[in-house]
């Protein structure tokens, strides 16, 4: 990936790099010199800090769901097989619509196919000294059917032996061995303490948190991550040096249970949009 494939944005101590060709994906996010996200490993999707989660995240159970009295096949990717993940949106190309100093917006326009239902979305950046807003918006546009419609992002975290996660959820999702989220059960982990990365180390669930507030801390940076939805999901594999916390506006496969709140269904021709930031501090 060349330099001038890539837009800058920069606010005080704070820099930021995005990918539009890379799903619309953040590459680097620094204040100061020192990563607020994982720095990307390389140019492939999965070495970014950051990618949006659209048309919906996490997993749906097998490709299926039913909504307007039919049953929908979703395209499953052989990164979540034999379910379908985390959307499309991260492994299309986006447009950009604007960019400037300390913000930028970019589109996507995608016709059914992977996904039932036509729709455009918008990622806005805006870059503050401090801190990071990105706002998603998804648009509906089949002409007469409503569509099921999720946000999320699945950023990338540096991860350490200081590396700490505070957040309250006092339910989290176990998964069956494909990966799949079935059972909620109530958790003790995250009650509004700091938690330590190795009692994280492993863990690939979902924890119920109505509108998060998670603060990620490190020995060179302290992150507050926020924005409206369901709760978050915390992937932590061993043997790597990242952790990912991804807040989501619904819990894993509640589109494949048919389990939809109001904010899920998107009536055709209309819009919604959620704001996450990311608060920063060396």
């Amino acid at each position: 990936m060349t330099d001038d494939t890539l837009i800058h944005l920069a606010k005080g101590d704070a820099i930021c790099q995005i990918a539009p060709a890379l799903g619309g994906s953040i590459r680097a996010l620094d204040c100061g010199g020192v990563p607020v996200l994982r720095r990307a490993a390389g140019d492939n999707l999965l070495d970014m800090a950051c990618f949006p989660l659209v048309p919906f995240a996490n997993r749906i159970a097998h490709g299926r769901m039913a909504l307007n009295g039919a049953d929908h096949a979703i395209a499953v990717d052989p990164l979540g097989a034999p379910h379908a993940i985390h959307g499309n949106g991260w492994q299309r190309a986006w447009r950009v619509e604007q960019a400037g100093t300390d913000h930028a917006t970019l589109r996507l326009d995608e016709a059914a196919g992977d996904w039932p239902w036509p729709y455009a979305a918008w990622q806005a950046f805006t870059l503050e000294e401090n801190g990071l807003w990105v706002e998603l918006t998804i648009e509906n546009r089949h002409e007469s059917e409503a569509m099921a419609a999720g946000f999320g992002l699945h950023p990338y975290f540096p991860r350490s032996l200081e590396s700490t996660v505070t957040a309250s959820a006092e339910v989290m999702w176990f998964n069956d061995p494909t990966g799949l989220a079935v059972c909620p059960q109530e958790s003790g982990l995250f009650s509004g303490a700091p938690v330590g990365i190795e009692a994280l180390e492993g863990l690939d669930n979902f924890f119920v948190a109505p509108d998060p507030q998670i603060v990620i801390a490190g020995p060179e940076m302290t992150v507050t991550l926020s924005g409206p939805g369901a709760g978050f999901h915390l992937y932590c594999p061993g043997d790597h040096d990242f952790f990912c916390v991804e807040p989501v506006s619904h819990a894993p496969n509640s589109f494949g249970r048919g389990e939809w709140g109001p904010q899920d269904i998107l009536p055709a021709g209309e819009r919604r949009s959620q704001r996450y930031h990311f608060a920063f501090q060396a």
